[in-house]
């Protein structure tokens, strides 16, 4: 009877907990983000303090002052690079289209008209859809209004500003205090476990720090490389507004499947149809380049940083893609991340290799 009680007990602990969980972070943990994007920042800095108070000579708090000063700073001036540049380029970029979406409307009534030939010689059914869909696009064109949009959307920014000033001071006030009380803290922490659990769980931290700090890190540099090299092309090519669709590139790169070529490929068709023969060229030699740079350094980047295979990393990016949109493509990595680190301080029992 003892044993039946213990197992019950555990399943109703379980369904409890895969009940309340998935409440917990909905509900809870949002409000809690100031401090844990906070304590993410701090372990980051960690190595750079620690490099001061090495090289320099210098105590922690002296350390830690000079490398949350320098932080602030290059926030400052990565701020002030995406207000004052990309953002105006944006907003020129938004207007630029909006007075040729005429063109544009013309351009692609022209594609449609030339593919009527193909489509003719296609199933009923599918040419009925196909005319359909060609022709809801066409007149939802002429319809289009950016300028409105961008204005609900600087609108809904405007009313979020007061939140995310105070959620801003939050989180610098919170990184400063924890990055000068980082080591008490993980003594703190620690000091609620017995000696023989502080061993495992001292593994699967720092194995689960150095694996999320190296993701966070390594989808850093892919992106800022990313931008940079697309930045470069740009120019290269006299492209207006190069920091925007730089920018823009960089975004879609992100998601899981589209990556460089969702952006490049089609820009690249559009400018041959209509003649920049030149413009759809160099488009296209962009798209190489990018793609050889990060096939010959992602691997090296992520395997080194978060230690999971090609295959589990991409489907767990997909997946979180999936389920929770651009954040799951950090969050489902992370647990994986977590259940591998439980694996290997032998938390967790599993056959299946992460």
């Amino acid at each position: 009877m003892g044993d039946f009680i213990k197992k019950l007990l555990i399943i109703l602990v379980t369904i409890i907990s895969i009940i309340l969980i998935p409440l917990f972070i909905y509900y809870v943990l949002p409000h809690f983000m100031p401090f844990i994007i906070a304590l993410f920042f701090a372990l980051l800095l960690e190595p750079l303090i620690q490099q001061f108070m090495s090289r320099l000579k210098i105590k922690r708090l002296a350390a830690a002052n000079l490398a949350y000063f320098l932080f602030l700073g290059l926030l400052g001036l990565f701020g002030y690079t995406v207000i004052v540049k990309i953002v105006t380029e944006i907003f020129d970029l938004i207007r630029n289209i909006q007075v040729n979406i005429p063109q544009i409307q013309n351009w692609v009534l022209y594609l449609y008209l030339q593919t009527q030939d193909f489509i003719r010689l296609l199933p009923p059914e599918i040419a009925v859809q196909i005319n359909n869909a060609c022709t809801n696009f066409i007149n939802q064109l002429s319809n289009l209004n950016l300028i409105t949009a961008v204005g609900g959307t600087a609108y809904d920014i405007g009313k979020a500003i007061p939140n995310f000033f105070f959620s801003t001071l939050l989180f610098l006030i919170s990184l400063y205090l924890i990055s000068l009380n980082l080591i008490n803290i993980q003594d703190k922490f620690y000091s609620y476990f017995k000696s023989s659990s502080k061993v495992k769980i001292s593994k699967v931290l720092t194995d689960l720090k150095f694996a999320t700090i190296g993701f966070i890190q390594a989808q850093i540099i892919l992106s800022s490389i990313t931008f940079i090299v697309s930045l470069a092309g740009l120019l290269i090519l006299h492209v207006k507004y190069a920091s925007a669709i730089a920018l823009v590139i960089v975004l879609v790169d992100m998601l899981p499947i589209l990556g460089t070529g969702a952006v490049l490929i089609p820009w690249a068709v559009f400018s041959l149809v209509t003649g920049k023969t030149f413009l759809a060229v160099g488009l296209v030699i962009l798209y190489i380049v990018i793609t050889i740079i990060r096939r010959i350094i992602e691997p090296k980047i992520l395997g080194d940083r978060i230690g999971l295979g090609p295959l589990s990393t991409l489907i767990s990016i997909w997946v979180g893609f999936k389920v929770l949109g651009i954040l799951g493509v950090f969050i489902v990595p992370l647990l994986l991340i977590l259940a591998k680190a439980l694996v290997k301080a032998e938390v967790i029992q599993s056959k299946i290799k992460i």
